[in-house]
């Protein structure tokens, strides 16, 4: 026999449903092929089946189940570096084993004049690796194709480009301002454009875009990327204008930051990572879990609006606990209702000393982050706490007598429609009481009532002790229904409120006043 010039190794791409792929060179053993489909190693006798052995021009692997459509299929010899013919004195020198052992050594140099310095077997798996072992591989050039290797100085390169926003890999935070060398806008209430030069980036929403609502009061408002701005980039990028949807208002001044980011080495900008997601909530409640990290969420609700923060249990799509990582989210109040936010069980959420959990006015933005875990603090525009609300005093009087009339039993002594919701105080901090220009001698206490729309507000009413001009230092204290404690003590706006005499001892008080002590409760 003759070992031919090694014409492998034998590559070919799958259909789904071919199981006969060629070898063209010489095996002496179906062992000696080397199969593997998308760099798997096949098993023979288990996935295939080898026709030609010893054949000069090689033969078949046949398949037990086609490879999968556009598998790469490889065949390549596989010789052990063996010898296995042991030749016996005065035994028989056969003209196959002769042929056999004398093909062995040309096989083997054949396979490794293939192979060398452009492969390694990996003995354990047959994937083509190279392992160092934990050495240094020196020497190696820079790199050229996108399938090349890394040395330390390409490597620091880029980390350079990068890093300087230059080489195609990095761009470079930018801000314009919308304005001139005096601090005035650029608005005139006509131009839509206005220059962002050098500018190289047109996706409106690399860009944060604010312009004043209000001209010189600095309260700056974001505008929305792709529908009130756009970017166009010139020819020259000296040329580049951002053009707004509609003009903004003479005098304005406005700016718009250039994110600078990392440019991905294939693909478009990191949007999803970079860019602040927008979300607009028309309801009144939204559950916020761990999906809406670096969201912002607009509130255009009319009617007051409670955003909970979801606590982690778990989960790897709706915690918000991702590694060292501290998220957050952001909060605009675009409609009349007030945004307040709260906690789930399991997680707190805490404003600065002074502020309540709730939007300040409408047009308030705020901020939630989470310290660590489920530990959330907001700030922002907040609503301010008073350390002591202002108080109002309502009083009414006795208008069936004179001043200098004693006090008769009877109903409806005085009325007064209250003029928006009004929260009485605690009896015990002077909320509701009474008083007399003369006092009752002696004889039954002296007993009045208050009614709300007829519907009395006490459980026990206000009275006075003999020769006591106020009831403030009645020896019983008045006490509220359980009706209007369960309604937070407060009278609503368009309420009557009627005073009564219940009872009386010695007809000898006059001047009766009753007073209505709090604050404004909307």
């Amino acid at each position: 026999m003759t070992v031919p010039a090694y014409s492998g190794p034998n590559t070919s791409i799958a259909n789904g449903v071919t199981t006969v792929f060629p070898y063209s060179f010489k095996i002496l053993h179906p062992s000696h092929l080397l199969v593997t489909v998308d760099g798997l190693v096949r098993q023979l006798g288990v996935h295939y089946t080898v026709e030609g052995s010893g054949n000069p021009g090689g033969g078949n692997v046949v398949f037990i189940d086609a490879p999968a459509l556009n598998a790469k299929v490889d065949r390549r010899l596989r010789m052990p570096f063996v010898r296995m013919t042991d030749y016996q004195n005065l035994g028989d020198l056969l003209a196959n084993t002769l042929n056999d052992d004398q093909d062995s050594p040309v096989l083997m140099i054949q396979q490794l004049a293939a192979g060398a310095m452009l492969e390694a077997l990996d003995p354990d798996s047959g994937e083509f690796v190279w392992d160092a072992k934990g050495q240094r591989i020196i020497r190696v050039g820079d790199a050229v194709a996108d399938a090349d290797a890394m040395n330390k100085r390409s490597t620091l390169t880029l980390v350079e480009e990068i890093q300087s926003g230059g080489g195609g890999v990095g761009i470079k935070p930018v801000t314009y301002l919308f304005q001139d060398d005096d601090g005035e806008g650029l608005a005139d209430g006509v131009a839509t454009d206005f220059p962002i030069p050098q500018a190289t980036v047109d996706d409106p929403g690399m860009y944060d875009v604010y312009f004043e609502r209000t001209l010189g009061a600095l309260d700056f408002v974001g505008m929305r990327p792709g529908l009130d701005y756009r970017v166009n980039i010139g020819l020259d990028p000296a040329d580049s204008v951002m053009s707004f949807a509609v003009a903004p208002a003479a005098g304005l001044r406005g700016f718009a930051v250039l994110r600078g980011y990392a440019r991905p080495w294939t693909g478009g900008t990191p949007l999803t990572t970079a860019a602040m997601q927008r979300v607009v909530l028309d309801d009144e409640t939204l559950l916020i879990d761990g999906t809406f990290e670096n969201a912002l969420i607009v509130c255009t609700s009319n009617q007051p609006v409670t955003l909970t923060i979801r606590a982690n249990t778990g989960s790897a799509d709706a915690d918000w606990r991702k590694g060292d990582r501290a998220p957050f989210f952001m909060v605009q109040q675009l409609g009349l209702g007030k945004v307040a936010i709260v906690a789930e069980a399991g997680a707190t959420v805490a404003p600065p000393t002074g502020f309540l959990l709730e939007s300040r006015a409408q047009g308030a933005t705020f901020t939630a982050i989470a310290s660590k875990d489920d530990t959330w603090t907001a700030a922002g525009d907040l609503l301010r706490v008073t350390t002591e609300p202002a108080k109002q005093l309502f009083r009414l009087v006795d208008r069936s007598v004179l001043m200098g009339t004693n006090i008769a039993v009877g109903t409806t002594k005085d009325s007064f429609i209250m003029p928006y919701d009004f929260m009485l105080d605690e009896v015990s901090s002077n909320g509701l009481y009474a008083g007399l220009t003369v006092a009752q001698a002696a004889g039954v206490l002296l007993t009045v009532d208050v009614n709300v729309d007829g519907v009395s507000i006490f459980a026990t009413r206000l009275t006075f002790d003999n020769a006591e001009k106020t009831t403030i230092t009645a020896a019983t204290p008045a006490v509220y229904s359980a009706a209007f404690v369960t309604a937070n003590r407060i009278i609503p706006a368009g309420a009557e409120v009627t005073i009564d005499v219940d009872q009386i001892g010695t007809a000898l008080a006059k001047g009766l006043a009753v007073y209505l002590r709090g604050m404004r409760a909307n």
